[in-house]
């Protein structure tokens, strides 16, 4: 191995170079101008090596930044695992990151200088992704690698209190909806903690199209009718059949994303992928509030009223029926409800991780899918459907 990447959550990344400056006192360390770079050279009788340490920072180049966190959670997330508590955590961590740091060795890594990165990972509490797809700890310990395994019971996210609120521009909407979903969860009984950041305020929000949703929601309705025809009774050619002859009907056949066509278009679907996408019934449940057919979205102590919700398409008969119907409700009742589930999915997280019963009656499931449909609704991180990200 001669390269690996270190991963911070760090407001001034002058104390990486700092770190690495006093890592290695006896040997030749340079900063690039451009504050992109730092070179580690060890010079010899008979040569020398190099060891660079590349910057790429989120707010020199955001968009890019976040392809590349969005393309590292997703590798994580999809990793089946005994050790639910660390993946979680170690999930929230990405979303946390703002610097990586790209460590290329002109030699081989050898046990002397991979315990150097290690030191400057545990200087700025960093984490160290290998080539081989293992993530380690400040410590040097496997947080989790491909095959789910990992050698520790538990992690301590850490974030830059300089980074918690820097995608949201401070709003008074934002502080104000804040404060009275706090007082919400107060009289619900629901954990919560103060400092959970702000979501985007109605002055920056840019809800969803009724288009968009519409679509959206005759998408997610069509593909949990079939994941909850074939798990249930196994049929998979009839269901197929069934729901390409809906899909016809109200001329959903682009509505799909690319995810969601994989598993109409698979021949032997699997149970655990026909379960997931029956939860979308819940994130249905949310579209339908939006779009005016539900008059309140309930505590979601529950699930929802399946049969009610089928209907409510069932009896539309076609698209344009169903489209001119609705009406979108206004951008700040999305928003309260975005910023209420947020809170809400923060204390099912809370009690997951620490393996206790979630407070207040709350159904993680629902939660979780209501949470996704919301942060679509409200474009967080400008997410599509297949990638939506729900940071908690």
């Amino acid at each position: 191995m001669n390269q690996c990447t270190l991963y911070v959550s760090i407001a001034d990344y002058q104390k990486i170079v700092d770190a690495i400056k006093e890592t290695f006192p006896d040997k030749e360390v340079q900063a690039a101008a451009d504050g992109q770079s730092v070179t580690v050279t060890d010079k010899k009788w008979f040569g020398k090596s190099t060891l660079a340490f590349n910057f790429m920072r989120e707010e020199a180049d955001p968009e890019r930044f976040l392809q590349m966190k969005k393309g590292m959670y997703g590798f994580f997330a999809q990793i089946e695992t005994a050790h639910e508590k660390v993946k979680e955590k170690l999930l929230i961590q990405i979303t946390a990151l703002n610097v990586a740091v790209g460590i290329v060795a002109s030699k081989e890594i050898d046990r002397e200088t991979f315990a150097a990165v290690l030191a400057i990972a545990k200087e700025v509490s960093g984490i160290v992704f290998l080539p081989t797809g293992h993530m380690l700890d400040k410590e040097g310990r496997l947080l989790l690698n491909t095959e789910g395994e990992s050698e520790v019971d538990d992690y301590l996210v850490t974030v830059s209190t300089e980074f918690i609120d820097r995608h949201v521009r401070p709003s008074q909407s934002g502080e104000e909806r804040k404060a009275r979903n706090i007082q919400l969860l107060q009289e619900q009984g629901v954990p919560y903690i103060n400092h959970l950041p702000v979501i985007v305020g109605d002055e920056d929000a840019v809800i969803r199209t009724k288009e968009e949703i519409v679509q959206r929601a005759i998408a997610l309705c069509l593909i949990a009718v079939y994941a909850a025809g074939i798990a249930e009774n196994g049929e998979i050619a009839e269901e197929r059949e069934f729901i390409e002859g809906i899909i016809e009907q109200y001329g959903a056949a682009d509505f799909f994303t690319e995810n969601e066509r994989k598993l109409l278009d698979d021949p032997n679907p699997s149970q655990n992928d026909m379960v997931q996408m029956a939860w979308m019934y819940e994130c249905y449940w949310v579209l339908l509030w939006a779009l005016g057919y539900k008059k309140e979205l309930e505590f979601p102590s529950e699930i929802c009223d399946v049969s009610y919700a089928i209907d409510v398409l069932r009896s539309a008969g076609n698209y344009q029926t169903f489209y001119d119907n609705a009406v979108v409700r206004s951008k700040a009742e999305i928003l309260d409800q975005a910023d209420l589930i947020y809170r809400y999915d923060w204390a099912c997280v809370d009690a997951r991780i620490n393996n206790r019963t979630v407070a207040g009656g709350l159904e993680p499931g629902v939660v979780m899918e209501r949470h996704r449909a919301l942060n679509w609704l409200v474009r967080h991180m400008e997410d599509e459907w297949d990638h939506v990200q729900m940071d908690t």
